[in-house]
């Protein structure tokens, strides 16, 4: 009997043991992460790289980028400016990276654009010249974009902190398969199209949180 208490004792004393070293290495670990911020933010990027890729694939794009919200300080009157600024940018080859032009943008600058973004549940255009937004589209013009997808990055509040989106430079989306044509002239992106872009806006947000 003293011989099987003995045994017994050995193996929780072992497996506290055990667990406590596991305990240990994962404190650690979780010590040195928070400690490195570079490092955290280069690990979380690698993810929404990885998401983006993955998008311009799937759509077909030749840009896929995300842009987020920020304060950009503070006017005379005390109020804070809402500005947006391009973060992650990928490209196909030949294709032009545009994420070092779209920084601060103040959002008052893009009303049009904004609202129907946030009203629509997108800003979605085969024809990028037909957006409603004239200024709008003629900046999308000079940047020769032909279609462009966008949809909000929303939190699981509901709370917009950013605008994922998709453009086509080489030909329109609608050679893609992803257009389709009704009422009369009127050309819209598909709806299998808007539920996977908004799958991957939320996937996104978790990334940007």
């Amino acid at each position: 009997m003293d011989g099987l208490y003995l045994i017994v004792s050995a193996l929780i004393g072992a497996a506290a043991t055990i667990a406590s070293v596991l305990i240990s290495r994962k404190n650690s670990k979780k010590k040195i992460n928070s400690r490195d911020p570079i490092l955290n933010e280069t690990q979380n990027n690698e993810n929404i790289y990885t998401a983006l890729e993955f998008v311009m694939k799937e759509m077909g794009a030749d840009r896929a980028y995300i842009l987020q919200f920020h304060n950009g300080g503070y006017y005379i009157s005390g109020r804070s400016q809402q500005k947006f600024s391009c973060t992650h940018e990928m490209v196909e080859n030949g294709i032009s990276r545009e994420c070092e032009f779209s920084q601060n943008h103040i959002v008052s600058n893009f009303h049009e654009y904004i609202n129907e973004l946030i009203n629509s549940g997108k800003f979605a255009y085969l024809e990028a010249e037909v957006a409603k937004d004239y200024s709008f589209a003629m900046m999308m013009k000079q940047k020769g974009i032909k279609s462009i997808y966008n949809i909000p990055i929303k939190t699981l509040n509901n709370t917009v902190i950013g605008i994922l989106g998709v453009d086509y430079i080489k030909s329109c989306a609608s050679k893609n398969n992803l257009g389709s044509c009704d009422m009369g002239e009127k050309h819209a992106f598909a709806e299998n199209t808007d539920e996977f872009m908004k799958r991957q806006a939320r996937t996104i947000a978790g990334y940007l949180i």
